[in-house]
């Protein structure tokens, strides 16, 4: 049998193709993909630009479905999927550390991925979804287990200000995990207006527009010259590692959470000493699914407001031209392969 996939052949470039679809081995399971999401990764891929990625490759790792074959409890069940493969053997592994395991894999990076009819995955990485959620929300746990380890990562207090660099997805996905633990004010920024008004609706208490404002002067005026108490730096941009540091207070937190597709990028190592910082990274996620999942039947957060456009596979290049050059107020973009 066959199944559809969108594949990125080269930069800027993706055709709907055809393939065998994959046998199933021991403690795999084949799982019938329902909805699919692009993300940052997947468009630094698209754009040729992502470190780990050799093109060709059937990107998607947001994803959601039915398990289809390769386990007779779970057959029939409505999922999502944790995307990481570790090796499950390295010092890192057995301490539970699985997102920084050095030869970790990721759907649709390192290897295919789910942008395509069916995708076989490790039965291990399987979730199933809450009666209460439908394969949409399924296909935004991925990104929401990310807001929520860094949320996690950051250490956010009861009455912390918090200041998020990028309004995107995952930039709003964290504004909402952060006042769900109990953040006082929230300051988040962007260069698309669109996407700070979603954010102002979702509970941002300043928005800052950095085409029009000077962020590091902005928040020191809000903040009385005080600063703010975790940065949180989405954004991957040229000055915005920068500005992070600048803002934060003394002995004040910046988590760095963006993609910088330059390895090398602007810093004031003066204000790390002289403040005290703590700098922390953020890769994806480890255990944060089940919470991620909770929040999500709970209702405490809320991902389809992030939601704004949703394609077949057979449009799927129409989805990544959408998603790359944000037209039409696109936040998150779906693919329905089935």
């Amino acid at each position: 049998m066959m199944l559809r996939a969108a594949l990125i052949t080269r930069p800027y470039e993706v055709k709907v193709i055809e393939r065998d679809i994959p046998e199933v081995k021991e403690n795999e399971v084949l799982i019938s993909v329902r909805a699919c999401g692009i993300c940052g990764s997947d468009l630094h891929i698209y754009r040729g630009r992502h470190p780990f990625v050799k093109e060709p490759r059937i990107p998607g790792h947001e994803f959601s479905g039915i398990v289809v074959e390769g386990d007779e409890y779970s057959k029939g069940e409505r999922v999502t999927v944790e995307p990481l493969i570790p090796c499950g053997k390295c010092e890192l592994c057995r301490r539970g550390e699985y997102n920084v395991c050095r030869s970790l894999k990721v759907l649709g990076v390192h290897v295919d991925g789910a942008m395509a009819e069916y995708v076989k995955v490790p039965k291990s990485r399987v979730f199933k979804l809450p009666k209460s959620l439908g394969f949409e929300e399924g296909a935004l746990v991925e990104p929401l287990a990310v807001a929520v380890h860094v949320v996690k990562r950051a250490g956010i207090k009861l009455g912390d200000d918090v200041f998020i660099i990028g309004a995107g997805p995952i930039g709003l996905l964290i504004l909402q995990v952060a006042k769900a633990v109990g953040a006082r004010r929230i300051f988040i920024s962007d260069v698309i207006d669109y996407r700070l008004d979603v954010a102002e609706k979702l509970g941002a208490d300043y928005i800052i527009n950095p085409t029009r404002d000077d962020v590091i002067q902005t928040i020191a005026s809000l903040t009385k010259y005080r600063g703010i108490d975790v940065t949180i730096e989405v954004a991957g941009a040229r000055d915005t590692l920068y500005q992070a540091l600048k803002v934060t207070r003394p002995h004040g937190k910046v988590v760095v959470v963006g993609f910088f597709e330059d390895e090398i990028v602007g810093v004031s190592a003066t204000d790390i000493v002289a403040k005290e910082l703590y700098i922390v990274g953020s890769r994806v996620y480890w255990h944060d699914f089940p919470v991620a999942l909770e929040l999500m039947s709970t209702r405490t957060i809320d991902v389809k407001k992030i939601i704004t456009h949703k394609l077949p596979l057979s449009m799927a290049k129409r989805a990544f031209e959408i998603a790359d050059k944000k037209e039409e107020n696109a936040l998150k973009v779906l693919v329905f392969p089935s």
